[in-house]
């Protein structure tokens, strides 16, 4: 059938059937372009998210084989004559429900269910996942993570993370951060939220990128991406020892502006690092500093810049001239 001539109350049986072949391992570049552009079609995402919602209530079915056959028969049945289009339409919505139980659903929305894992600022804290997947949260971070039949799904609210992905061909693992969504089977990767934008590092493997429902490419080991919104930036070879230095605890400034080094350390602490001589705040500054060590951190910046520190009553440091 034409995935994407889809109209009316057909929309819902087509997207039980993209949630059945998106199941099926692998998942060509293709195949994820045609679920896009069959995505982006009036009707359908609406449809997706439909089934997505049953999906979600209904709880697994995988143990009832007598759905599942009925499920295949009525998704293998020819089409009836237009005369009986009615009992052709609801054959095969009644499918999509029997269908939904056992897909792969892409939806980037919270799930209704799950589990959530979060850290206050200042803390880390190293996951183990039931199939064994690692996950290592930064200060900050709040995730979902929701294990159904056959997907691995993670939504990262904000924050920073890094995955040392199980390899399961059979269970693609996926990282939703906002628009952005990271597809892998067995890998190592980080990716940061902050608002809109979401930063990807990839360590070791290969994963692929799509944003707003569209592909966008796929990385290799030691290169990273930048999302801002529906703007993508272009792929970048980084060292990959110095971008997730944070897992082992420290913070590299390397070549940073003093603005953007505050920034970074103050994901860290509650009593921030102010900067109030602005004319300072382009000045270059490099090397490398303890997570949650915002003194160590002024101390430095004030022994190769013309700046003071001063503790404010309210635990802040200010740096001034």
């Amino acid at each position: 059938m034409n995935d994407n001539d889809v109209n009316g109350d057909d929309a819902r049986a087509q997207a039980a059937h993209w949630y059945a072949r998106l199941q099926t391992l692998p998942v060509s570049t293709q195949t994820l372009k045609e679920f896009f552009a069959w995505r982006r079609m009036a009707g359908n995402r609406d449809a997706f998210i439909a089934v997505d919602r049953v999906y979600n209530q209904a709880g697994s079915l995988a143990d009832r084989p007598a759905i599942l056959a009925a499920t295949e028969q009525a998704m293998n049945r020819p089409a009836h004559p237009s005369g009986n289009r009615a009992v052709t339409v609801g054959t095969l919505a009644a499918a999509a429900v029997a269908i939904l139980v056992v897909g792969v659903t892409l939806v980037a929305e919270l799930p209704a269910g799950g589990d959530r894992y979060a850290t206050r600022i200042g803390e880390q804290r190293k996951l183990m996942l039931a199939d064994g997947s690692r996950v290592m949260l930064d200060t900050d971070t709040a995730m979902m993570v929701k294990f159904v039949n056959g997907a691995r799904r993670v939504w990262l609210e904000h924050g920073q993370a890094y995955f040392t992905v199980a390899h399961d061909a059979a269970r693609p693992f996926t990282v939703d951060a906002g628009s952005a969504r990271v597809l892998a089977t067995g890998t190592q990767f980080d990716v940061h939220r902050d608002g809109g934008m979401v930063d990807v590092t990839l360590v070791e493997g290969g994963v692929h990128i799509s944003a707003d429902d569209r592909p966008v490419t796929q990385l290799h080991a030691g290169q990273a991406l930048t999302l801002n919104g529906g703007r993508v930036g272009p792929i970048k070879a980084v060292d990959t020892a110095l971008t997730t230095a944070w897992t082992r605890g420290r913070i590299v400034l390397d070549g940073m502006t003093l603005q953007d080094a505050i920034t970074a350390v103050n994901r860290y602490v509650d009593t921030p690092v102010r900067l109030d001589a602005p004319g300072f705040a382009d000045a270059r500054i490099s090397g490398t500093v303890d997570t949650c060590d915002a003194r160590s951190f002024t101390a430095a910046v004030t022994a190769v810049l013309p700046l003071k520190s001063q503790t404010e009553s309210d635990g802040s440091i200010s740096l001034r001239q």
